[in-house]
This record gives structure tokens, C-alpha cells and sequence, in this order.
């Protein structure tokens, strides 16, 4: 299975650095299983991690619009400017940089939640809150899978 899944809080140690959990390495691809792509959520305060092939299908999206709006070039700056690109060592660790540790209010701990394709990395804190949250809005708006894709399929014409 290459999806990242469940929810895992690890230390930060005293280097910065900080263990991708293995389930989530196991997740990564045969041919680059030592590299992982960091970058700032644009809707949380929160990390985003994803292995190459899914930074490529970002690009994709962003190359679909157009080229001169505002639309592109703000996805296009807020994510690739920011894009760390990270390998891990021998036990699995990274460093996660200042810059990240500073978006997320990450000092200590840090919470991973798998999202299929790609990661976050939260405040352990702030990581309850937003899977309350999700979960409440869900329930709330009475949502499934089969509605929104159903609602995705009319919009597209399909």
C-alpha cells in the first residue's frame, strides 16, 4: 500500500531533527525511498509532505490554468517557492527547517496525519483540533464521498 495513513506524534530531538514514521516510509516509492518534499500548508498552519511524483502532480494542476492569472501565479509562488526538498538518513530522520517548525508552531513534538497522497505535520495540539473539526464539519454537513463526487461529476458536465 503507497498511501500515507493514520496518525503518529514523534519528538524533535535536540539537532532538530525529527523520525518519519515507517509506515509512512514504507508509503514513499521503491526508486527514492530516501526523499521527501516539505513545504508550507496554503490552508493550515500546518506542514505539508509528499513524495516527488506528487509535487509533479501539483505542477500539473497549477500549468492548468491560466498562465498569466492571479490564480497561477499565487499557487505557483506559495508552494514551489517554498518547497524543501529533504532526504532521510539511515534511522529515518530529517530535519525539518526553521522556516517550517516556525509555520506550524512546532517546538518539541510534532503530530504526522495521513492524508493518502501526502502528509501533514502538525503541532500535536493543533492536530487534535483539526481532526475535530474535520470530523464535526462532516457530520455536520451530513457529506459523504458518493455526494461530493456526484456534485463534481454534474459541475464537469459529466
Amino acid at each position: 500500500m503507497n498511501l500515507f495513513l493514520s496518525e503518529f506524534t514523534n519528538k524533535v530531538d535536540k539537532k532538530g531533527r525529527i523520525s518519519l514514521p515507517s509506515i509512512f516510509r514504507n508509503a514513499l516509492p521503491n526508486n527514492n525511498k530516501n526523499e521527501i518534499i516539505l513545504y508550507k500548508s496554503i490552508k493550515f498552519h500546518s506542514i505539508e509532505g509528499c513524495n516527488s511524483k506528487r509535487i509533479n502532480e501539483i505542477a500539473e494542476r497549477i500549468n492548468k490554468l491560466d498562465i498569466f492569472s492571479d490564480d497561477q501565479d499565487d499557487f505557483a509562488t506559495s508552494i514551489f517557492s517554498e518547497v524543501v526538498p529533504t532526504n532521510l538518513d539511515k534511522e529515518g530522520r530529517f530535519l525539518i527547517p526553521e522556516s517550517l517548525k516556525k509555520h506550524a508552531n512546532i517546538s518539541l513534538d510534532a503530530t504526522f496525519i495521513g492524508q493518502g497522497h501526502f502528509f501533514q505535520i502538525w503541532e500535536p495540539k493543533a492536530a487534535l483540533v483539526r481532526k475535530k473539526q474535520s470530523r464535526e464539519r462532516l457530520l455536520k454537513e451530513k457529506k459523504t464521498l458518493s455526494s461530493i463526487i456526484s456534485n463534481l461529476k454534474v459541475k464537469d458536465g459529466k
